[in-house]
This record gives structure tokens, C-alpha cells and sequence, in this order.
């Protein structure tokens, strides 16, 4: 693919699997070898299903051993906010994207890719999913979701796409395991989604999203006043009444 292989290995690239998460957790799948498919037929995500039409999204896995980070970097937070970053940086090559916590990507108010992160004793799980040439979506995601395509009204080379994301997110991991959380907290911030802006934490408590902390954390002002610091949960934008 020509990209800069300072961390994976050379990619396999696929036309369809059933899921690029569940191929990687085989014990005989090796470790920094990315799976990279056109489509899947079970995609997941952090919810449930993840829409994996042919010729529409890449679909991204790879299994990272534990030990390649050290302690302090083995939370899934600010895993899952680092390959945010570097999907988000990737999607900017198009048209600018946001982040929002604690593991999707936005353009224009609407998700255009997802992280998966999944941990067992020995790996982590990495997944990423982003909608490249989707041209329509089922009517319950037509809401919320979006493509690049849909965005610009331009194709997306898939192999230009995959390339950019094995270097973003080589260069991130690297930094990550190198420098550690701090360095990625600015950047981010600069680009999350809804923050100072109100919002509702599980749709049950509101308050006003201030950014992420240097341990990935969600930091918001509930209603009351009183500061909260999120390891994991869901933040919506709380609509006007």
C-alpha cells in the first residue's frame, strides 16, 4: 500500500467478512496486522450493528498486545480518543470532522465513523468503521448518519483513504505510546463535538460539556452545578424546549 510500516505490518485487504473485529480475536490472527474489508455482513458497533453495505465504508481491525503500552496508557478512554484522532485527521483530508466523545466521528452534526475498542487479558481490539461512498441509509440512521461522499459529492478512493488511515494512526500510537495522553488533549478539544454546549449524559442528567481531561475523561457542569468527570457513557446534545 505504500504507506509507512513503522508499527504494522502489511495489511489484508478484503472484499467482504462477516466482521474485521471478530476475525482479529482468532488466536492464530497475528498482532499489528491490519484487516482491512470493502464490507461486512455482522459489522459492529459500540451499540449494536454497524451498516456495511459493499463498496460504501472501510471497515478496520487490528490487535494491538497490551504489553505494547505501558500501565499508565492501557485505559480505554484515551485509547479509543487517540484512533478517533487519527480517523478524524484522516476524514480532514476530505472535509473537516469533529470528535465526539468518547469514540465517533462527526461532520456537520451527523456520525461518519466509529471506534470499537474490546480488551481480554493479552490485546486490545481496535475497530474503526467509516462511511466513505455510502450513497443512502436505512431510514432509522438517516437522522444521524452521514458519508463523506454525502458530504462533498465526490468519491472516495478507498486505497488513498486506507492509506492515510495506517499512517494517522501509526504516527498516533507511536505518540501514544511514546508521550502518553497529555499531548493529545488540546488537539482534541479543539475539535470536540458540542463542547460548551449543553447536553444530556445517558439522555437522564444535563449539564454543559467543558472538554476532555489528560485522562480522556468527559468533563461537564451538571445542572446543579457540580463537576462530573465521565470514564464511559453517552453524551447527546440536549435540545432547546
Amino acid at each position: 500500500m505504500g504507506t509507512l510500516l513503522r508499527l504494522f505490518k502489511e495489511p489484508v485487504l478484503v472484499k467482504e467478512v462477516s466482521s474485521t473485529q471478530d476475525l482479529i480475536k482468532s488466536a492464530d490472527f497475528p498482532p499489528f496486522t491490519p484487516l482491512i474489508a470493502e464490507s461486512q455482513t455482522k459489522g459492529r458497533g459500540r451499540k449494536g450493528s454497524w451498516f456495511s453495505p459493499p463498496g460504501a465504508g472501510l471497515y478496520f481491525s487490528v490487535k494491538i498486545p497490551k504489553e505494547f503500552f505501558t500501565l499508565a496508557e492501557r485505559e480505554l478512554s484515551p485509547l479509543s480518543l487517540v484512533c478517533g484522532c487519527a480517523v478524524s485527521q484522516t476524514v480532514d483530508s476530505y472535509i473537516f470532522s469533529q470528535i465526539k466523545w468518547p469514540n465517533d466521528v462527526y461532520i456537520k452534526g451527523k456520525k461518519v465513523a466509529g471506534i470499537l475498542i474490546e480488551a481480554d487479558k493479552k490485546n486490545f481490539y481496535i475497530g474503526i468503521g467509516v462511511n466513505l461512498n455510502t450513497k443512502s441509509f436505512p431510514k432509522e440512521l438517516q437522522s444521524f448518519a452521514t458519508s463523506i461522499y454525502l458530504e462533498t459529492q465526490r468519491e472516495v478512493d478507498f486505497y488513498e483513504f486506507a492509506t492515510l488511515l495506517v499512517d494517522n494512526l501509526t504516527w498516533d500510537l507511536l505518540r501514544f505510546r511514546e508521550e502518553g495522553f497529555k499531548p493529545f488533549v488540546e488537539p482534541i478539544n479543539r475539535k470536540l463535538l458540542w463542547k460548551g454546549k449543553r447536553v444530556l449524559i445517558d439522555n437522564r442528567e444535563c449539564g454543559r460539556l467543558l472538554g476532555i481531561n489528560e485522562r480522556g475523561r468527559a468533563v461537564v457542569k451538571t445542572c446543579f452545578g457540580k463537576i462530573k468527570e465521565l470514564s464511559y457513557g453517552d453524551i447527546s446534545l440536549r435540545k432547546p424546549f
